[in-house]
């Protein structure tokens, strides 16, 4: 008698049984996951910054100091490219390698998830050795910061990972693995939604915490009726820094804040044109060219500026003291050494400060001081010669612009403006210090990337309207744009049409010899291209120059040439 014959195991069945043995997921799968876990760390950085001023963004932080050492060739090319936006695009690009990497790691933890899991911790550590190089951070929330972005990155990583991998009881006819994965996925997917929205809310946080901190929105700027400016002083009648004994009145002990305000333009200052450049540019358009990722946070409760080195008196002044102080009004174009001919890096403002002089004259500035020394509470530099404060060109310590507190990205609560001098030897924003030096003693911050230490402004002008490769109508057409020669004022401006005589151009008043002035001619063109360009004449009586040169060292040179097309 045979035995009875055990039933068939439940898991048994033929080789070509419907459900499918495990297969590994794939490679794609595991960059996914390491790609939203760098999101997850970048993320919780965010929100840490935000939640301590103290505390810097790692992609910012890491990005500043990518930044310092940053080919001065590879800037150039990125300013003239990218012009006011080039600091969103390199941050756009710093988050895509970023995440680029955690994409890497991703692919890593196939293999190895404990080493894979690491690179999170080594991405901390490199954000927090960023971090600490930056004179606004604090060591402590800088190393939460990166903790915060290791341990999330890290375990969105391992936590997605066992995800991918773990088997589950499948529902008819699915694969334990492709239930999986299905879970991975939407797991995935909520991961990336969750760092996208604690990242929006970093930075906001951010924005909110510093605008409140500034303490911008409660400044009142001390005002005045309008009254003339102050006589121009030459070169030849201004006093030897060295002559220079008799303090200042001191802050605390002034009554109140006296302001010598400048009238608003008139209408016989401004070119009635269509499409030429405004005569004072609004705060929100005027260009922002500085090496910051992030605007400086700066609480005025605390912050003050100090007039030191090779000084007789040094002193600070408080954000109150320096308000109480007799101020002035003054008009002054502003022009950054990259701006390319006809480039957009240029804007004119009304600026509120104390003369740069007085505060000078109060320090007491030994013979041998021959430099001036802006630093930025960054750690950013510029330096000018000193004599360009005694020579009678408007040189203030800024604290309003166009009637109202200096915006943040703009320098708030104070800035150096110094009319004739690019940007990047005298305007520092977010000012601390003022140090007096010998000229061959300090090397401020572009100079060794390969600009000169002497930039005066080159006398130049731009046409804005028709703009390059516009089509207007055959006959009459305006031609209109902006001149500019600070410090010694513009006084001609001629325009050609193809191989035409040079026209002078019509010229409203003048505003003031350190702003710009408005242009404009009529030009009858007839039907086909046409090549028209610009050149402009300053009060010394010198032309600008029709040789093409780049911005480096000091500025570049050439007449503004557009082509426009007239239709018969």
């Amino acid at each position: 008698m045979e035995p009875e014959s055990s039933p068939p195991a439940p898991d048994s069945g033929p080789p070509n049984d419907l459900t499918p043995p495990p297969t590994e997921p794939p490679r794609r799968h595991f960059a996914l996951l390491g790609l939203v876990a760098a999101g997850a760390g970048l993320a919780a950085s965010e929100v840490v910054a935000g939640l301590f001023l103290s505390a810097p963004s790692l992609i910012l932080t890491i990005g500043q100091r990518f930044i310092d050492v940053t080919p001065p060739a590879l800037k150039d090319w990125a300013i003239a490219v990218f012009g006011t936006s080039d600091k969103a695009v390199f941050i756009g690009i710093m988050t895509v390698v970023a995440l680029a990497f955690g994409a890497l790691l991703g692919l890593a933890s196939r293999r190895f998830p404990g080493p894979a899991a690491a690179g999170f911790v080594l991405f901390g550590a490199v954000g927090y050795a960023a971090g600490i190089t930056d004179p606004l951070a604090d060591p402590m929330p800088t190393l939460l910061a990166a903790a915060a972005a290791a341990a999330a990155g890290g375990g969105a990583m391992l936590g997605l990972r066992s995800l991918l991998l773990r088997p589950s009881p499948p529902p008819v006819e699915t694969s334990p693995a492709l239930e999986s994965r299905r879970l991975f996925l939407t797991s995935s997917a909520a991961a990336a939604a969750l760092a996208v929205g604690a990242a929006a809310l970093g930075r906001s946080l951010t924005n909110r915490t510093r605008a409140a901190v500034a303490g911008r929105e409660q400044v009142t700027l001390p005002s005045a009726a309008p009254s003339p400016p102050a006589p121009a002083t030459t070169a030849a009648d201004a006093a030897e820094p060295a002559a220079s004994s008799a303090p200042v009145t001191s802050a605390p002990e002034a009554e109140a804040a006296t302001v010598s305000t400048v009238p608003d333009p008139t209408p016989a200052q401004t070119a009635d044109v269509p499409g030429v450049s405004e005569l004072i540019t609004p705060n929100d358009d005027f260009y922002v060219i500085d090496t910051a990722l992030s605007v400086p946070q700066v609480d005025i409760e605390t912050w003050s500026v100090s007039f030191m080195g090779r000084v007789d008196r040094p002193f600070s002044l408080t954000y109150d003291e320096l308000l109480a102080m007799p101020m002035v009004e003054r008009y002054v174009t502003l022009c950054c050494v990259s701006n390319s001919v006809g480039g957009g890096l240029v804007g004119n403002a009304k600026w509120l400060g104390v003369p740069l002089r007085e505060l000078v004259e109060r320090a007491g500035v030994g013979p041998e001081g021959g430099q001036l020394v802006g630093r930025s509470v960054d750690g950013f530099t510029v330096g000018f010669p000193t004599e360009a404060v005694f020579d009678g060109r408007e040189a203030l310590l800024a604290v309003g612009m166009n009637g109202e507190p200096l915006p943040l990205r703009h320098g708030f609560p104070a800035r150096l403006v110094v009319s004739g001098l690019y940007g990047y030897v005298s305007a520092t924003k977010w000012l601390s210090e003022v140090e007096f030096t010998g000229w061959d003693d300090f090397d401020a911050y572009w100079i060794p990337r390969g600009w000169a230490k002497e930039a005066p402004i080159k006398t130049q002008s731009r046409i804005d309207t028709p703009r390059q490769g516009a089509a207007i109508p055959a006959g009459p057409n305006v031609i209109a744009g902006v001149a500019w020669a600070q410090n010694r004022g513009v006084e001609r401006v001629e325009v050609q049409v193809d191989e035409g005589p040079w026209v002078e151009a019509d010229l409203p008043e003048e505003l003031s010899i350190d702003s710009w002035r408005q242009w404009h001619v009529t030009h009858d063109f007839g039907p086909g291209r046409h090549r028209i360009a610009v050149r402009a004449a300053d009060a010394t009586g010198e032309t600008q120059t029709a040789e093409i040169r780049p911005p480096r060292p000091d500025g570049a040179t050439g007449y503004h040439t557009i082509g426009v097309e007239a239709a018969g």
